[in-house]
């Protein structure tokens, strides 16, 4: 948050203007959800996961430096006070709810979309569902247990993989729509007008 904040000070000082900074603040978070994409797999380290924090967290901060920057800049003074109410409750009420409420969804949604497709092909046909069965199987059955409790541990033990696997598509799904969203966004505020402030007497 730090650098993002100082990043956009620097910029504005330098005389960039407000749409390029803008642009750029949504094509960093860009950035975090393409390393996301790439980074999130079966054997990805969880340690890892601080990066796109941490990028995402740049390209946020621009956009909360640069917003309050630009309505002091260009809306009418009577407006301030109205502007600062709205960004508060979008901010802190609004975005929050909406955000975890749709990636909630969505994820529930692509995940159970995921499994379905992943299991059609899971048989015993399959090499690769049949041969890690089969083994579960009979590692079960040399412990003592009996038959259908080791097949039912087996199948539990496939079905957990199907899940895991349908997580990370689900996420990575996620991550390249957030990418398209924030370069849409991008160039989105490089094509609107951006009009001066109206001095009001």
């Amino acid at each position: 948050y730090v650098i993002g904040g100082v990043a956009t000070i620097v910029l504005c000082k330098k005389g960039m203007h407000f749409k390029y900074i803008f642009a750029l603040g949504f094509t960093i978070i860009g950035l975090a959800a393409i390393f996301m994409y790439f980074e999130v797999q079966t054997y990805g380290l969880y340690e890892r996961m601080k990066y796109p924090v941490i990028i995402r967290s740049i390209g946020m901060m621009m956009l909360y430096t640069l917003i309050p920057t630009y309505a002091t800049q260009r809306m009418p003074y009577k407006f301030l006070s109205s502007w600062i109410c709205t960004m508060i409750t979008i901010r802190m009420v609004i975005a929050p709810a909406f955000g975890a409420s749709v990636y909630t969804n969505v994820l529930q949604e692509r995940q159970q979309h995921y499994i379905t497709r992943y299991a059609e092909n899971v048989d015993m046909i399959n090499p690769e569902a049949s041969i890690p069965f089969t083994q579960t199987v009979n590692g079960l059955s040399y412990q003592g247990k009996s038959k259908a409790e080791a097949v039912n541990m087996a199948a539990l033990s496939t079905k957990g993989r199907i899940q895991v696997q349908s997580v990370l598509s689900s996420v990575k799904e996620m991550a390249g729509w957030t990418f398209y969203a924030c370069m849409f966004c991008s160039i989105f505020v490089l094509v609107i007008p951006y009009p001066k402030r109206k001095v009001i007497s």
